[in-house]
């Protein structure tokens, strides 16, 4: 269960909680998300946790969990999703609707579909199955996303034979466990690649909605026969060649033909290209094929090549980890925390020597190879769960490796400390206003999502007393502003609701000058969170009652207007940067059909961001621009060369 959750969730979960005082000192980070268990769909039963440890402990008495993490521990919504890690499908086996399926049978649907492997199918008490489709690399939840997401979503359960009403990244599934997991594979899938497949389906389904059946190819035996290769085998102009040279080679690899036969029948397609390729080219194309590491040809080459709809998927069922030539590394980073583990937290020693003690858990015989051992060191430094220093240099070097949350939980503090701890503790509790901390591995009010702002002082600084007195009789906190943002402030000593309120007032102020209404600040979860983390940065300069170094009310409020100025106009920034670098990837067709759906979004009643998107529509346009000037000019250079060279042919006649 462990090394299946880290497969899904990365480094969104922790090992280990942290204490109260270890939170208010290095503050919170916005990579980390909530994941939701339940004993069923009600919501009595639900319970959120963020480490891995919480995690495992609960899925003994909990059965459904949520693959896509959240930024609120008590609200399981679209509006609070985080990261999106999979796309997960259910598969109902009730009330006879798919009754008598098979594992086999949801593999035909999958392959039918043109879908990639699944990373995990588990089967339900009721016959079902959840398909889960793990992405390479989590997205950042919005509400773009989220509801191109449920688009993509609905199409696959269509094709599946799923529950279209169970649609949602939001949703609870099984969770999986050894008896229930049916099949589970290292594949990985990008939820670009998704967005291309549901693009190419869409298209054809607009025509005839059983059409994509005609396109997929069901196995290496049969790629040879399969329309879109005999397509590629009837010949290929000059500029095809090589690729197609290359991908039938594959495609004759795939099928089981040694080098020589395939290299024969390459030579007799080769006559029917218009020119034909030298002999010596389709030689290498077919030696550089069998000798390369690819096993089979690229759909995608295939679908450009034929210029038709073509794919396939290849079932290969994970083998035991103990049959495996190489263990997945995120299993080995299950060994190297258990070896560390076993000598009190904390390891040091030349690294070869550390990785000469370090074995398999599922074969003892087996050490874990030096490589591996740097990469699995290198991953666990950076999701922050170990800490490495190294001394010296060259041969003489020593690594010392530590556990850092257990090396954390072992220390003792002083006398003073803790008194410091309870002081702190006494001004920063809660009212009758703030949501109770029910939750595993974490408070309900986080003080901030950002990962890298320093919250508060080491240690309290009494000669600094606050000029705002938190003696005087507090107003009620405003309904009306989001309950993050009062969290932000009331976990600073912030209690006052006149002082919360104008702050809100500064940050809506903030975003007015991008065109942002006040309704739609409260409205975006992304908005809320960068309005905590422009107080997380304003508590940093200005300071906070709890910490007893607050300065003013009016320092505090300008500083909060130009930090919210500051963060929004860098997620603009990141937001224009991330669209131009995907607009360059896609193809006219999909340019022209992101550029129509930009358009329809300007056009509804109610527009969030109306200048992001008219920026956007802006790059589209040059980027459409572009793409003409390139062509424009291709096709220019083309001509003038071929005019030269007619010229210089018929100077050399004349001169003959």
């Amino acid at each position: 269960m462990r090394n299946l959750a880290q497969q899904i969730y990365g480094n969104q979960l922790t090992e280990y909680s942290k204490k109260q005082t270890q939170k208010q000192k290095n503050g919170y980070s916005s990579r980390l998300g909530w994941v939701f268990v339940s004993k069923d769909f009600t919501k009595e039963t639900t319970k959120a946790v963020r480490t891995y440890g919480s995690l495992f402990n609960v899925s003994k008495d909990y059965t459904y969990f949520t693959p896509n993490t959240f930024y609120r521990n008590d609200l399981r919504r679209l509006s609070t999703l985080r990261w999106i890690n999979a796309m997960s499908i259910d598969i109902d086996a009730k009330n006879g609707e798919n009754e008598g399926m098979t594992l086999p049978d949801v593999q035909e649907l999958i392959t039918e579909a043109g879908l990639p492997m699944p990373s995990l199918i588990v089967q339900t008490p009721s016959k079902g199955f959840h398909v889960h489709w793990f992405l390479e690399q989590s997205k950042r939840a919005s509400d773009k996303l989220n509801a191109h997401y449920s688009r993509i979503q609905t199409y696959i359960a269509e094709m599946l034979k799923g529950d279209v009403n169970a649609i949602g990244p939001e949703r609870l599934f099984r969770l999986p466990t050894d008896e229930n997991t049916v099949f589970h594979s290292q594949a990985r899938v990008s939820f670009d690649k998704l967005c291309e497949w549901f693009q190419l389906v869409q298209e054809q389904d607009q025509q005839d909605v059983h059409t994509y059946k005609k396109g997929f190819c069901k196995g290496y035996e049969s790629l040879l026969k399969h329309p879109a290769v005999l397509k590629i085998l009837e010949g290929v102009n000059k500029g095809q060649r090589d690729t197609a040279c290359y991908t039938l080679a594959l495609a004759y690899k795939a099928a089981g033909y040694d080098e020589k036969t395939a290299e024969a029948y390459l030579h007799n397609w080769n006559q029917k290209n218009m020119p034909q390729m030298r002999q010596i080219e389709v030689k290498r194309k077919v030696k550089s094929a069998y000798n390369g590491r690819f096993h089979a040809p690229s759909a995608k080459k295939i679908r450009e090549l034929s210029g038709m709809l073509f794919s396939y998927v290849i079932w290969e069922e994970a083998k035991p980890r103990e049959e495996r030539t190489y263990s997945h590394i995120e299993e080995w980073e299950g060994d190297v925390l258990a070896f560390i583990r076993s000598r009190g937290g904390k390891v040091s020693g030349s690294q070869r020597d550390l990785a000469e003690q370090i074995t398999s858990s599922a074969d003892r015989d087996k050490k874990i190879p030096y490589t591996t051992f740097k990469k699995v060191i290198a991953r666990l430094e950076e999701k922050e769960i170990i800490l490495k220093s190294v001394s010296s240099k060259g041969r003489g070097a020593s690594t010392e490796l530590t556990i850092v949350n257990e090396i954390k939980a072992v220390r003792t503090q002083s006398e003073k400390s803790n008194k410091t701890q309870e002081d702190s503790n006494k001004i920063n509790g809660f009212n009758s206003n703030t949501i109770k901390d029910t939750v595993e591995g974490g408070t309900a009010l986080p003080f901030s999502t950002g990962s890298s702002l320093a919250l508060l002082k080491d240690t309290l600084t009494p000669n600094l007393l606050p000029t705002y007195s938190p003696i005087a009789q507090s107003a009620p906190i405003p309904g009306n502003v989001p309950s993050a943002f009062v969290s932000a402030l009331f976990n600073r000593g912030f209690k006052d609701g006149r002082f919360i309120f104008r702050a809100w007032g500064k940050v809506q102020l903030a975003f007015k000058e991008f065109g942002i209404t006040y309704r739609d600040i409260a409205a975006t979860a992304g908005y809320v969170r960068l309005a905590v983390d422009a107080v997380a940065v304003t508590v940093d300069k200005k300071g906070s009652m709890i910490a007893g170094d607050f300065q003013s009310e009016d320092g505090f409020f300008k500083y909060l207007f130009g930090a919210t100025k500051g963060l929004f106009a860098n997620y603009r920034a990141d937001q224009i940067l991330e669209f131009v670098v995907e607009i360059e990837s896609l193809s006219d067709i999909m340019l022209f059909h992101v550029g129509l759906e930009l358009e329809d979004e300007l056009k509804a009643s109610s527009v969030v961001d109306r200048e992001l998107i008219v920026t956007k529509l802006a790059e589209i346009e040059r980027e459409q621009s572009a793409r003409q000037r390139r062509k424009h000019y291709h096709n220019h250079s083309a001509f003038d060369l071929n005019s030269s060279l007619n010229h210089f042919k018929l100077f050399m006649k004349t001169d003959d």
